[in-house]
């Protein structure tokens, strides 16, 4: 036996010594142990759902059977738009939850002032398989080391009205289409139907700035400057204008889309799945055939598709590492908890087996109904090309700010103008 191989079997039996030493802990019944979790109320995505702590249950449930000695509980009621400031006040007060759900606004921060644990190790010595995980759903809770699991993600999709294009003769566009598809349909069917002189048929509606650089493969903030002085980004824009101009400065609304009037239409996955009033009633009250793609890009077969993703992570101070990593490990690994929240909630799983699964066929059949559909393949596909947004400090602070400033410059129609003092502006916020 080489000293290699000695080395090796010697890693292998520390590393079972171990597994088998945390198993005797967590499932000593003499110590009993109160797990914490942190979680809000209702929807990551901001639509209906009613059955938001189902899932949890479930899951806590499975959990406590599994460890009779373990308790988990978890405060109710609280909303999203409250959760920041509860789980800050939380943290200020030492009492900040063993396991807790992530804001997206809140990760960069939490992960780079040692709030959330690093999960490295924990991830090499059990040798997870993190490619179970669609990468981009993962990478989100990655800020240099693994800081948090993906518990739900959504896509953002393109809606497509088949029976206005069918009406007007064209061909219905492949998941490998281009934004030069994009704008020539939109160019075809934007016209005046009843010759009354005013347009009354359109290309898109939603398409905004953060979707045209997701389309050109765009990211243009970094932690220390912005680029939007690229000349990318000034084509990017100047090709929104384009779109923007096909319907002679009318504001396209979302009951255009709803009467049939609209080519195209990005949501979603959430939204696509929700089944309520308006802006969630397309699904219910329209009467056109319309499907789902990805994105378009600015060649076949880029990547375009934004993701969001909601995060799980665990307290760097937990005295109960072992066990709040198992429940971490059931919430975001289990796949039958996973597919329980695909049932239950409106968006979808970050595990590839869950959304390939034979129920998730049936879901999303169900979702579909007679005159909507999203096939199975095409959004798998689409979950492993999504783009990833930057992981800074400041990310979330600078985008509200250019959010604003974008969409005024667009709205008074001088952009192309305006990018080197946006440029300037948003720079300034970043030092």
């Amino acid at each position: 036996m080489t000293i290699v191989t000695r080395i090796k079997k010697g890693i292998l039996t520390l590393v079972s010594l171990s597994l088998v030493l945390i198993y005797c802990l967590i499932n000593d019944p003499s110590r009993d142990i109160t797990l914490t979790l942190g979680l809000y109320a209702g929807s990551s995505w901001d639509v209906p759902n009613g059955e938001s702590y189902q899932v949890i249950d479930q899951a806590i449930k499975k959990f406590e059977k599994k460890y009779p000695n373990v308790h988990v509980e978890y405060k109710s009621g609280i909303i999203k738009d409250d959760y920041s400031s509860w789980l800050a006040n939380e943290i200020t007060k030492g009492t900040t939850p063993d396991v807790f759900m992530v804001l997206p606004d809140d990760f960069n921060t939490l992960s780079s002032i040692g709030i959330l644990k690093n999960l490295d190790r924990l991830i090499k010595e059990e040798r997870i398989d993190t490619s179970l995980f669609y990468q981009s759903a993962l990478f989100a809770g990655n800020n240099g080391s693994q800081y948090a699991l993906p518990y739900e993600i959504n896509p953002t999709i393109m809606c497509i009205n088949h029976d206005l294009l069918t009406k007007e003769g064209i061909a219905i566009p492949s998941s490998n289409w281009t934004i030069d598809d994009f704008y020539n349909i939109s160019n075809q069917v934007t016209k005046d139907t009843n010759n009354d002189g005013v347009i009354d048929q359109y290309g898109y509606y939603g398409f905004d700035w953060q979707d045209v650089l997701d389309c050109y493969g765009l990211q243009v903030f970094k932690e220390d400057n912005c680029h939007l002085d690229k000349k990318e980004v000034k084509e990017a824009f100047l090709y929104l204008t384009k779109l923007k101009a096909l319907s002679n400065g009318y504001q396209v609304s979302s009951e255009d889309f709803d009467q049939g009037k609209v080519a195209f239409c990005p949501l979603t996955f959430a939204q696509y799945r929700t089944y309520q009033p308006y802006p969630y009633r397309i699904s219910k009250y329209t009467s056109f055939k319309w499907s789902c793609i990805s994105m378009p890009g600015t060649k076949s077969n880029t990547i375009t598709t934004h993701l969001d993703t909601s995060l799980i992570g665990m307290s760097s101070q937990t005295k109960h590492q072992e066990i709040a990593w198992e429940f971490l490990k059931m919430l975001t690994m289990d796949e039958d908890i996973q597919q329980s929240l695909l049932d239950n909630s409106k968006g979808a799983s970050p595990l590839k087996k869950v959304m390939l699964s034979k129920r998730t066929k049936e879901i999303l059949a169900q979702d579909a109904v007679s005159y909507a559909s999203l096939d199975s393949d095409v959004l798998n596909k689409i979950l492993e090309n999504t783009l990833v947004e930057p992981k800074f400090k400041e990310y979330e602070n600078i985008l509200e700010k250019a959010d604003y400033l974008i969409n005024q410059s667009i709205d008074q129609g001088t952009i192309d103008n305006d990018l080197n003092k946006i440029q300037k502006k948003l720079e300034n916020e970043l030092k």
